[in-house]
């Protein structure tokens, strides 16, 4: 008898049931819409700890998230989940300054008189940039650019010159050799997104965050969740679907065998690859779309850096294209009187940097804020910490929304939600809510 016949025998959790795979946002999400709806929920993740890309670990006593997350304006299905679970209350809304630091300088990025006077860029270069800002923010058509680079788009629309100033530097470190290869949808939604934030085109972008950060509305999820009925495990891993017939039974991990009726893979399309049969056509397809690993570092500080919330970074001897001074958007009493700023690093499978251990990245962030700003001292670190996550960013090459997965998968019962499926849209909350919302529809309503 196999060990997947012998866990039958004694199924943790009966059919008629959904395992939602993941506790991520995506995750948790689906099984709010699903406890909400009567539907019996079973989430399962494989971490100690609830929130995947937008999980927290304490600083000074208080839970924060180990990446950045910000709310933009037109982040409709994030802020009608925060009125839903009661959060209103918690939102804040306030100015996020822009800064771009090159040639050793850094220069105000926030506003169109801040642009007027980049003088990196020619006039006729600032210009053009400006105006292809102003197309972005009111274009709604991205699919007549689904087959055209974002470079070639890029250097068409602003001039060589503002994409090897502006955004060569910034392709290049996040994508490293695939720069070349994204498309221009993927980043006309960036410029279009953050536009979005914008009342008008003389006011600068009112961003939003939540008191405490994303983890108060995680556990308004779980609470509302657990409430409602659903079971939420951690420690569980995940180790293979059983899909025999071509329709869900049941799922193998490392607390058991659970059957059920139907199953959503909240989770990285390469690990639901892994769960699938190795023969499986559906898994080679999935298994086409790369991604990009992230490490990020955050920084309790002594002392603020900068003034702004988000700075692009133009420089040969940094190792990062920007970095994230969180505390300038959301404010920094709430974490002890620490200024707290997260570094981002990309980098794909064949880098060195995979080998890297914590201490180096930390070393390299720190080397790099120091070159901006000279006055920087190893003394203004409290405390520094690297989250890594091995599938952080698709990489999406031109004519990649034919290639987006459908959230029903050709297994019946099967349902996925990643990143991926955002697209042009790069991953953020919102978009990932969304997705939750109408997959938790289709399977209350058995679609």
């Amino acid at each position: 008898m196999s060990l997947l016949d012998a866990l039958k025998k004694a199924p943790i959790v009966s059919g008629n049931r959904t395992i939602i795979i993941g506790g991520g946002i995506s995750g948790l999400a689906v099984a709010w819409e699903l406890t909400r709806r009567g539907r019996e929920v079973v989430l399962l993740e494989r971490r100690d700890v609830l929130g995947g890309l937008a999980r927290s670990a304490p600083l000074n006593g208080k839970p924060l998230e180990v990446y950045y997350h910000f709310i933009c304006g037109g982040d409709r299905h994030l802020v009608e989940l925060v009125r839903e679970l009661g959060l209103a209350d918690r939102l804040y809304w306030r100015p996020g300054r822009t800064s771009y630091f090159i040639r050793g300088r850094l220069y105000p990025f926030t506003t169109p008189l801040d642009l007027l006077r980049f003088s990196p860029l020619s006039l006729t270069g600032r210009l053009r940039f400006g105006l292809h800002a102003l197309r972005c923010r009111r274009m709604t058509d991205w699919r007549r650019l689904e087959h055209l680079s974002a470079e070639q788009w890029l250097i068409d629309s602003v001039g060589r010159q503002a994409y090897e100033v502006v955004w060569q530097p910034l392709l290049e470190v996040k994508f490293g050799r695939h720069h070349d290869k994204i498309s221009a949808p993927w980043i006309w939604h960036r410029i279009h997104r953050y536009s979005q934030s914008r009342s008008t085109l003389l006011r600068p972008e009112q961003l939003g965050y939540l008191e405490g950060g994303s983890h108060t509305l995680l556990t308004a999820l779980q609470q509302g969740i657990t409430a409602q009925g659903g079971v939420i495990r951690t420690g569980v891993e995940a180790f293979s679907l059983d899909c025999s017939g071509q329709r869900i039974e049941g799922l193998e991990t490392s607390s058991g065998y659970y059957e059920a009726d139907t199953i959503v893979a909240a989770v990285p399309l390469p690990e639901l690859v892994r769960l699938l049969p190795e023969d499986s056509e559906y898994g080679r397809t999935l298994s086409q779309v790369q991604f990009t690993s992230v490490g990020c570092v955050r920084l309790a500080l002594r002392h603020s850096l900068t003034d702004s919330f988000w700075v692009n970074v133009n420089a040969p001897d940094v190792a990062f294209n920007g970095f994230i001074e969180y505390s300038n958007l959301n404010p920094w009493c709430e974490y002890g009187g620490s200024d707290v700023l997260y570094v981002p690093f990309y980098f794909d499978s064949s880098d060195e940097r995979n080998e890297w251990p914590d201490s180096r990245f930390i070393e390299s962030a720190i080397q790099g804020l120091r070159l901006i700003q000279p006055e920087f001292a190893q003394g203004w670190v409290e405390e520094a910490m690297l989250s890594r996550d091995r599938y952080g960013q698709a990489i999406c090459p031109p004519g990649f929304g034919e290639r987006v997965p459908a959230l029903r998968a050709p297994t019946e019962g099967l349902y996925l939600l990643d990143s991926t499926q955002l697209y042009p849209a790069d991953r953020n909350l919102s978009g990932m809510i969304r997705l939750a919302r109408s997959v938790g529809q289709m399977v209350a309503g058995g679609q």
